[in-house]
Formats: structure tokens, sequence, C-alpha cells
């Protein structure tokens, strides 16, 4: 039996929960794809050179390390030749995330003809009461970023138990405060909590031929539209064009000169919580780039990186 899933906060995640669920099935069993499958040319997805660009985006920035960026991308290759020895999976995927629905249904699509069964973790909601207590600490904590500026100063220099400690309590306290009618909602399987992730995998399912009929279907489909985009709609990710987002983004440019951070952060909020669509920082600022050479904003100072660049809205 092998687990499946999308992005490395996924794969950390997994392996935290595994220890409790399924202690003994080892780390290596399970696979974490990081491309995205929600951008770009899809026909081949095996093709290094037309993922490159997609599976990582951030080639531009002054600061990005090029042997993490090989490791990155080494990372990924390797887990999606590794899918070719899977005899039994369960794939992790949030029920309303493009990027883990679409990877599903690539996943499908690739077993399917080997006839390998194919389970189905569908992380979403889970009442308050069902999560596990978690530890007094967060192992994996090394350190810890707030709000408060003093308090990220003492955080640094607090010894790591401390460290490790507050981190759980914090996670305890978000966990409350997303609670909504007693239940917790997550919109990728990186931000469910450890002693979330028996609940879900209990109520893992097999899916039926006819399901995993359906899912090929729709990959296929994808396949061949071969748009900029795919995006949910009503439950199920279908193809869009490239400025799908763009009026989202738009509403988020300030009236006067701003880092376009301000601009990506608000935008991530908005296309989440008003298109149901979780997107990644990289594709907002391509986005901002584009919208700048179109002259449907201004870009004041151009940069490599959103945290430099400033932007505001064309004046009129």
């Amino acid at each position: 039996m092998y687990w499946i899933c999308f992005g490395d906060s996924a794969k950390g995640c997994l392996s935290v929960a595994r220890h409790r669920i399924a202690p003994d099935m080892p780390k290596e069993k399970i696979i974490a794809l990081l491309d995205d499958y929600t951008q770009g040319d899809i026909r081949n997805v095996g093709n290094r050179a037309a993922r490159e660009d997609i599976l990582f985006p951030w080639r531009e920035e002054q600061d990005a390390d090029p042997a993490w960026k090989r490791d990155y991308i080494d990372r990924h290759w390797e887990a999606f030749g590794r899918l070719d020895e899977v005899d039994e999976a369960v794939v992790w995927a949030a029920g309303g995330n493009a990027v883990e629905q679409c990877g599903l249904r690539y996943v499908v699509s690739r077993l399917h003809a080997r006839r390998v069964p194919v389970w189905l973790a569908e992380v979403d909601e889970i009442p308050l009461g069902e999560i596990e207590e978690e530890d007094e600490w967060i192992g994996g904590a090394v350190s810890v970023v707030t709000s408060s500026r003093v308090l990220n100063f003492f955080l640094r220099f607090a010894p790591q138990p401390l460290v490790r400690r507050y981190a759980a309590r914090v996670s305890r306290r978000g966990r409350s405060e997303r609670a909504k009618d007693g239940r917790v909602r997550y919109s990728l399987v990186g931000e469910m909590e450890q002693g979330a992730a028996r609940y879900f995998y209990r109520r893992r399912r097999l899916l039926t031929e006819t399901e995993q009929g359906l899912l090929l279907t729709e990959w296929k489909r994808m396949q061949e539209e071969n748009a900029p985009l795919r995006v949910m709609e009503a439950g199920r990710p279908r193809s869009a064009a490239i400025d799908f987002y763009d009026q989202a983004i738009l509403v988020c440019v300030p009236e006067k000169e701003e880092a376009a951070a301000q601009t990506v952060g608000g935008a991530l909020l908005k296309i989440d919580q008003e298109l149901g669509n979780r997107v990644g920082d990289m594709l907002v600022f391509s986005r901002i780039r584009a919208l700048g050479a179109a002259g449907r904003l201004e870009i004041v100072r151009d940069a490599p990186s959103y945290r430099d660049m400033t932007i505001r809205k064309i004046r009129s």
C-alpha cells in the first residue's frame, strides 16, 4: 500500500500522521507529486522541458538557491517515476482543491491501465470533537513567526522545547478559530492537523470502476482542451482561460504605490473565499506582470520578486 499526495506540505503532514494511523508503513511509501497540473501544458506531464516553469516558478528570484531548485525538481521526478511501482494506493486529496483534484485524476489515469486498486481519503470537513488531541509540542517546529515583533524577538532566542510547546498552542488556537458550527474545514491536505488524519483515513473508500472511469474521462478531456488553467467549479475541475483570476487580482491593486506583495496576498484570499479556488502566489504574480504589460495596472518599480516590485492602479 502506498499513500499518494500533492505537495511538500501534504507529505510532511502525512509523514507525521502515519505514526498514529499506520505505524508499520514505511515513510518511503508516501509519494508526493510536486507539480501543479492546474497550470500549463498537460498533454504530456512527463515532458520535463514543458513542465519546468510550472514545477519551479521561482527561477527569477535573486535569492533562489540553485541547489534547492535542483533538489526540488529531482524529488518530483523521482516521485513521478515511482508511480510505476504502486500496487495499491490511497490518494489523499481535498475535495475543493483544484491542484489536488487534478492530481487525483492524473494518478487515476496513470494507475488505471494496470488495474491498480485506488482508495480515496477525501479531506474536507471534520467535527471539532473528532480531532484527536495532539502532543504537547510540535516536534518538527524550529521557529514561530507571529504578528508581534516583540514576541518574535523572544521566540527567536527561546529554548526549542518552549518553541515547540508554543507552536502546538498556536495550532490548537487556530483550529478553534477556524471552526464553524462545530466543524473544521480544510482546503488542502497540508492544512490538516495530525489529530484529524485518522478521521479521514477511516472514511477512505475504494473507487469503483465507474468512478475511476469518470475521473479518467475528465482528465483526458482536460488534456485535449489543454487550456492554460484548470479551476474548480461545482466541485469538479474544468478548463479555464489564462485571465480567469484577473478581475479578482485587479480589485486588490491599491490606489497608491505599494509592494506587489500586498496585492498578491489580498488576491489569494479573495480567490479562495469568493471563487473557491486555492492558487499559488507565483501564478498571481505572473498575472500582475501580464496585467502591467497590458496597461491594466501600473508597475511603478519592477523587480524579480513581488516583495520588491511596487504597483498601483492606473491613474485616470
